[in-house]
């Protein structure tokens, strides 16, 4: 039996806007679930209705067997991270994370004991007797998950919780999370726009956007996989590089370029004969042995690789990632190819216009496999 079942989780807020739309997972107990995407594509909003913070409009909410859909957060058995570490300012680090345990009036040995075990898997117990102002934000950020872990909860919730550390921190914080979950093997579901942090911590990716889950699997199936053309640029850095073009006599025609299709791609190709089509090419895929001519704007070099930015004709922009130190200089002319076997090829969007009258995407272009 699953830890959580969510079934075709609806949220509607007041005015009619709906922020979540049949949202479908089961997640398997000590699995680390992460839900991905940009800001306003319900993610947040999800947890908070697994939370009970947000009332559920439409579905089911099940955890460890237990109907939990009008529960009150209180009776549901979780515990949730916040990005601001949400830390009581007047009380020391100890009583912060022995407060849920006061609340609910548990033996003062019984606390103890729970604070000084979080504490020593934190690294936190030389901490105990400071003020949150006196830790850095990776501390409080430590001491905001101890506060979770004395509950010994059924599931953990992080809701962006790394968003507020610098880049170095994050990194470490990443870390952390994920010999926590290790420690613990704990069920646990975390919201992030970043797609690092969905692809270094998660044993299977939620990907969302506009409301509606766009795919579901382990991070190497997004990135090798992806279900669409959302999927296909908001997973991975630099995005996929995308083409527009038709599919003619064995060859995807481009007005920038002919790519010629090998069997495989062919034969996954061959309803789409005369209609048009996106190709996809993710900048590590793009090889220099081909007869694209690609016009230099820019080199970012990484040290060990280098990302070159240029245009194919006048107007496409490209980034290629090559595996060395690259030297080209702003107008030089590569020519480059593009690795069949991890060519990607996806359906157009299909477009909408919204109350404003510009055109926008209605569903993403699904990916021909």
């Amino acid at each position: 039996m699953p830890n959580v079942k969510i079934e075709h989780l609806d949220k509607i807020y007041d005015g009619g806007v709906q922020a979540v739309y049949d949202f479908n997972l089961d997640i398997e107990d000590g699995e680390f679930i992460v839900l991905v995407g940009p800001s306003g594509c319900g993610k947040s909003t999800t947890l908070r209705m697994v939370a009970g913070l947000e009332d559920i409009s439409a579905g089911k909410l099940t955890i460890d067997g237990k109907d939990c859909t009008r529960l009150p957060p209180k009776d549901r058995d979780i515990s949730m991270v916040f990005q601001n570490y949400a830390l009581y300012g007047h009380m020391t680090i100890y009583e912060n994370m022995a407060f849920s345990l006061t609340l609910r009036k548990e033996d003062k040995q019984v606390i103890h004991r729970k604070v000084m075990a979080a504490a020593e898997i934190l690294d936190l117990k030389s901490q105990l007797n400071k003020k949150p102002k006196q830790l850095s934000g990776g501390q409080r950020q430590r001491v905001a998950m101890g506060r979770a872990i004395v509950r010994n909860p059924k599931v953990f919730l992080f809701d962006e919780p790394l968003s507020n550390l610098d880049a170095k921190l994050r990194g470490s914080m990443r870390r952390e999370i994920m010999l926590l979950h290790k420690k613990l093997n704990a069920t646990m579901m975390y919201v992030t726009h970043d797609q690092t942090e969905a692809l270094t911590l998660a044993d299977r990716i939620v990907c969302m956007s506009m409301g509606r889950v766009q795919q579901i699997g382990k991070p190497i199936d997004l990135y090798e996989k992806p279900a669409n053309t959302f999927v296909a640029t908001f997973i991975g850095l630099p995005p996929m590089n995308m083409f527009e073009g038709k599919i003619e006599k064995g060859n995807f025609v481009s007005d920038l370029f002919s790519y010629p299709l090998n069997d495989a791609q062919k034969d996954a190709l061959k309803d789409y004969e005369g209609q048009p089509v996106i190709m996809g090419c993710r900048p590590e895929n793009i090889t220099r042995d081909g007869k694209v001519k690609l016009t230099v704007t820019n080199n970012e070099n990484l040290g060990m690789n280098t990302l070159v930015h240029g245009k194919i004709g006048d107007k496409k922009l490209v980034v290629a990632k090559f595996a060395e130190w690259c030297n080209y200089k702003e107008d030089d002319v590569i020519e480059i190819g593009f690795d069949p076997v991890m060519t990607h090829f996806f359906e157009l969007p299909k477009m909408t216009v919204n109350e404003k009258g510009e055109e926008v995407v209605a569903e993403y272009g699904k990916a021909i496999r």
